[in-house]
């Protein structure tokens, strides 16, 4: 049985085709050869290919840019979630001098702009340029007070009467922590860890000017050099948007339910 129409939703509806159009475009356009993507940019093809995929995928070293973007996604959803979360629970559950003052200091870190150039000059120093942990270290520290907020505001709603008789029957913090907390916050880790990995996967600034060497550029640098190395192809260009995206929107579609269940646990106990 159909549904009623509500009027509400036509303004989601256009949002919605304002964001989907320019995605089927170029979905569509990656099966062309480049002559029909200028005389016909906005139709189907008239004989579909996947050419420009294999070409994309041979010239752009996806095979090799796959597996820095991956090995850097890991380490740093990682390194994230562990720092963040142990940090959101001593501040929520474990009575330290200085907490407030270190909430205090985590929120002016979120508003205050981090320069480019003294990042890059300490990766210099610290000979990370064209390594992984150069772009890894600034990717945790990026995202690091956002999460601790993001899980601090779900641990709250964690009875502190279940920590302490965790500690009376002789569970230490880091125990109390791996066994009760850890499986009651998993909606927030889920959450982190997705806003975490979007991030990471579709960042460009820095891992371009970090990451000069073939051998280690991810995913998004190695498509953005398509402009520069093989002109204006644009089905090239667009097989490869379309191989850089699509792990990234396969993800987001099965981790929708829990994402959203993650929000709105946590909205409710800020």
């Amino acid at each position: 049985m159909l549904t009623r129409f509500n009027w509400r939703h036509l303004p989601l509806l256009a949002v919605s085709a304002f964001a989907l159009i320019p995605i089927l475009l170029l979905a569509v356009n990656s099966f062309k050869p480049k002559s029909e993507i200028i005389i016909n940019p906005m139709g189907l093809p008239s004989s579909w290919t996947i050419e420009n995929y294999l070409n994309a995928w041979e010239r752009g070293n996806y095979n090799i840019a796959y597996l820095n973007t991956i090995v850097i996604t890991g380490f740093t959803v990682t390194l994230v979630c562990a720092l963040s979360g142990l940090a959101a629970y001593g501040l929520t559950h474990l009575r330290t001098r200085g907490s407030a003052l270190f909430i205090g200091y985590l929120f002016v870190s979120m508003s205050m702009p981090i320069g480019f150039i003294p990042i890059f000059f300490i990766l210099v120093q610290l000979n990370l340029i064209n390594t992984w942990w150069g772009v890894i270290i600034p990717y945790v520290g990026s995202g690091f007070a956002f999460n601790v907020f993001l899980m601090r505001a779900f641990m709250l709603g964690i009875p502190r009467d279940l920590l302490e008789s965790a500690h009376i029957d002789g569970c230490g913090s880091f125990r109390s922590f791996v066994s009760i907390v850890l499986p009651l916050a998993k909606p927030a880790f889920t959450v982190a860890a997705i806003f975490c990995t979007l991030s990471t996967w579709n960042e460009f600034f820095l891992s371009n000017a970090i990451l000069q060497m073939e051998e280690v550029r991810t995913v998004s640098v190695s498509y953005l050099n398509f402009t520069s190395k093989y002109g204006t192809n644009w089905g090239l260009m667009a097989a490869g948007g379309v191989i850089t995206v699509v792990p990234m929107v396969v993800l987001f579609l099965l981790m929708t339910r829990k994402f959203v269940t993650g929000l709105q646990e946590g909205s409710v106990k800020f």
